[in-house]
């Protein structure tokens, strides 16, 4: 039943991939139609190219000891000068092969990498509209060679395999007709091979799909290995696992290398029986043609011809078997790619709502949410955030708050309840413009390679100089910009690597204010950052937060104090919620965690808002 299911899948798969295939064909239908027609007129030159060899043969050479006249395909004329037209004609038709080859081989590069940088293209922004959910489930390598390593397989479908394929029938079945019209007899005999080619060539390439298949996942191991241990090269120089981490990618370089390996001797298995096969008939042909001549039933000229176009009859049925083992690899790779283009989009469902404008009124109404079934991280949690209010969440680590401002930018989708912007469910709404409508600032700030300039104006790229400047300056970042030497255009270097943690956090910070958006999320902006640092931060932070509904996450205690409104969950819930002053004098959760933090019960701070710390 397993069997029955994978081939079912399978099947499903393939229909996908080929309809998409269709759709890159389509948009290429002009140079894949040039293509084939250059194509063609090399296969039309082919088939006339042994013809001046049986004129040679049978009417120059064959009358030395005739009359000073002979007659050939363009009427009476002397041996001396049908041999020169002939020979001339050969020449001609060599060189006109190979200009048509160049421009074939050409034109079907050029279509296979035109629909390569479609399907690239299309597979990146596929990416980049899955859910998060989806991403937390992926290795970034994996996802890596998808795009790198699979995506050009469909130039070696297109280039080596489909266009290939149509032009090799159409040659094979102009061959096999001419063949018949030279000599039925052995034309049987030579054709009597080609189904025992066509059944071998089926049952074989399904094999080198399964191989290539794994040489794919091996390839993909090694992406992701290399991704990870790049990733995290502080870590592992740190605990000093360099060869512990050479071992690692030798596993999985020995195991792509035996992989690869293992494929290339099954094509070329797969080749050198074809060839042989084909090399046997041929053998009986050249005995049967051969005693035809002896017994006068036909020319030797008339044998040279048959012999070539033999030849020329058996390549493309060899190169039909090799092209269907080249679709077989590379649909192997194609597949992974199609299994990205079957996930969901996050952008899926019904929601295009735009509210006119935002106050910022948050309400959670029965959220419940969870990564894995039956392991809820979020129950039951119901929570109205007035417009303008600052709100911290607190508890002990896993207990769902950063899962409740992920489901606000729809990160992730609750399993129950729903969440209201301004009284409408954000389901309802266009998740690019809700999106909009919120500014995030992390823990660990997202820094891209670029100008310092091109990372604050991330949110919005059109940006004046006038409002980056502006937004710097707010976030206290600008007297640092003044004293680098190229000022805004500096390169920040790959993930931020000439930052410091504290320029890091600013240029998150201006980022914020940049965007300008009606709701802000705090998650854990100064847990990385030494105290002096932090204190620094927190002013910006709260030029940053005023007037706009803010979420704070955070498990220092010392970052809340002076919020509107302290949330405290455990286990999933709201177990808590109130002022400082007040969580601590109720004696509960939050002040359990205030005294497990610092060691002694906190003064009690004075109501009305101020800066996020005391």
């Amino acid at each position: 039943m397993r069997t029955v299911l994978a081939e079912i899948r399978r099947f499903r798969v393939s229909l996908a991939l080929y309809a998409r295939l269709a759709d890159y064909i389509r948009a290429e239908a002009p140079l894949l139609a040039l293509t084939i027609v250059v194509m063609l007129a090399a296969t039309a030159v082919t088939l006339a190219r042994p013809w001046p060899l049986q004129v040679i043969v049978d009417s120059v050479l064959g009358s030395r000891s005739a009359p000073r006249w002979v007659t050939g395909p363009l009427g009476p004329m002397a041996p001396e000068m049908l041999l020169g037209v002939a020979v001339a004609l050969m020449g001609v038709a060599i060189v006109l092969t190979q200009a048509l080859t160049l421009g074939q081989q050409y034109a079907s590069q050029l279509l296979g990498q035109r629909m390569v940088f479609r399907l690239r293209c299309d597979l990146y922004a596929k990416l980049q509209r899955l859910s998060l959910a989806f991403h937390d489930r992926a290795s970034v390598g994996d996802l890596i060679h998808r795009v790198t390593g699979d995506a050009p397989a469909l130039q070696n479908i297109v280039t080596y395999g489909f266009v290939p394929l149509v032009i090799q029938l159409l040659t094979a079945a102009a061959l096999t007709a001419t063949i018949f019209v030279l000599n039925a007899r052995l034309g049987l005999v030579a054709l009597s091979i080609i189904p025992v080619l066509l059944v071998w060539t089926v049952w074989f390439s399904e094999r080198v799909r399964r191989r290539t298949h794994g040489l794919a996942v091996a390839e993909s191991s090694i992406y992701s290995t290399v991704s990870e241990t790049l990733g995290g090269i502080r870590a592992v120089k740190s605990f000093a696992m360099e060869e512990a981490e050479l071992k690692r990618f030798e596993q999985h370089a020995r195991s792509s290398q035996q992989a690869y390996v293992n494929v290339m001797t099954l094509g070329s298995l797969g080749g050198q029986v074809t060839e042989v096969l084909a090399g046997l008939t041929t053998v009986v042909v050249v005995l049967l043609g051969a005693r035809a001549v002896l017994a006068d039933a036909m020319s030797v000229g008339e044998l040279l011809v048959f012999m070539a176009y033999l030849q020329s009859l058996y390549g493309p049925v060899t190169q039909l078997a090799a092209s269907a083992m080249v679709i077989q690899r590379s649909a192997a790779s194609i597949e992974r790619v199609v299994q990205i283009f079957e996930q969901e989009d996050e952008h899926a469902g019904p929601g295009r709502q735009r509210l006119h404008s935002v106050a910022g009124r948050l309400s959670y109404q029965g959220v419940e949410a969870g990564y894995e079934e039956r392991r809820p991280v979020l129950r039951h949690v119901s929570l109205d955030i007035d417009a303008g209010e600052r709100v911290a969440f607190v508890g002990r680590s896993g207990t769902g708050k950063t899962t409740l401002v992920g489901l606000l930018l729809r990160f992730y989708r609750p399993t129950a309840g729903r969440i209201l912007l301004d009284g409408s469910d954000i389901d309802k709404l266009d998740l690019t413009w809700l999106r909009r409508q919120i500014a995030l600032v992390l823990q660990e700030p997202i820094i891209f390679s670029g100008t310092l300039r091109e990372n604050i104006a991330y949110g919005r790229p059109g940006a004046s100089d006038v409002d980056v400047i502006a937004a710097s300056h707010a976030a206290g970042l600008h007297d640092f910009v003044a004293t680098l030497a190229d000022g805004y255009d500096t390169p920040v270097g790959e993930r931020g690597v000439r930052l410091s943690g504290g320029q890091r956090q600013r240029l998150s910070i201006a980022r914020a204010f940049l965007k300008d958006a009606p709701v802000l999320i705090l998650d854990e902006p100064t847990s990385n950052l030494d105290t002096t640092t932090e204190q620094q931060i927190f002013a910006s932070l709260d030029r940053l937060a005023r007037g706009r509904t803010t979420l704070v996450i955070s498990h220092r205690l010392a970052t809340v104090q002076r919020a509107d409104r302290i949330v405290v969950l455990a286990d999933g819930q709201v177990v808590e919620q109130g002022t400082h002053a007040t969580l601590l004098g109720r004696a509960g959760a939050y002040a359990a965690l205030h005294e497990h933090q610092l060691g002694r019960p906190a003064p009690v701070a004075t109501s009305g808002r101020g800066p996020l710390p005391t």
